[in-house]
Parts: C-alpha cells; sequence; structure tokens
C-alpha cells in the first residue's frame, strides 16, 4: 500500500481549517489520494511547480487545494501543503 508522508505545514494548516465538514472531505481525499496516488492534477501554476517540483500534483477539495507529489519508484506521497484555492497563483 502506498504510504503518506504529511508535512508539518499541512498538519498545521489542516488543524486550522474553520470547517468540520471540510476537514472531513481533506481527509476523504487523502484516503483516496492513498489508494490512488495518481487522482491529481498535474495543471498547476508555474509558482507552485517552483515552489514544490515540476513532478507536483494538486487535488481539490473546494476552496482548498491539496499539493502533493507520487513517488512511484518509492511508492510514497509527499503531502507539501494546503493552500486555499482562490490564493493560488
Amino acid at each position: 500500500m502506498t504510504k503518506l508522508v504529511v508535512s508539518n505545514t499541512f498538519l498545521r494548516k489542516r488543524s486550522m481549517l474553520w470547517s468540520d465538514r471540510i476537514g472531513e472531505n481533506v481527509d476523504g481525499m487523502l484516503r483516496t489520494i492513498e489508494q490512488m496516488p495518481g487522482v491529481g492534477s498535474s495543471l498547476v501554476p508555474e509558482s507552485i511547480a517552483s515552489e514544490f517540483g515540476p513532478q507536483v500534483l494538486k487535488a481539490v477539495v473546494s476552496p482548498y487545494e491539496i499539493i502533493y507529489e507520487y513517488c512511484r519508484d518509492e511508492d510514497v506521497v509527499y503531502v507539501y501543503d494546503l493552500l486555499y484555492g482562490p490564493n493560488v497563483h
């Protein structure tokens, strides 16, 4: 099974979500990513690719975006950040 490695930045932002429903949806998306790591989109702004690398993916949990990378050789997903969608440029 794919291993999830979650950054402290993601955990901090996840803990600050104002809605329990959104938090549950974020957690559900993490479970989906763990089961199907390629579910995310590679269509990310250049600023995100520059910060996290060219292989980064995003999974949308409106209005947030989970930023992660799947390393197929290791079968590991690195969850980097949880960004507020309207602020992603």
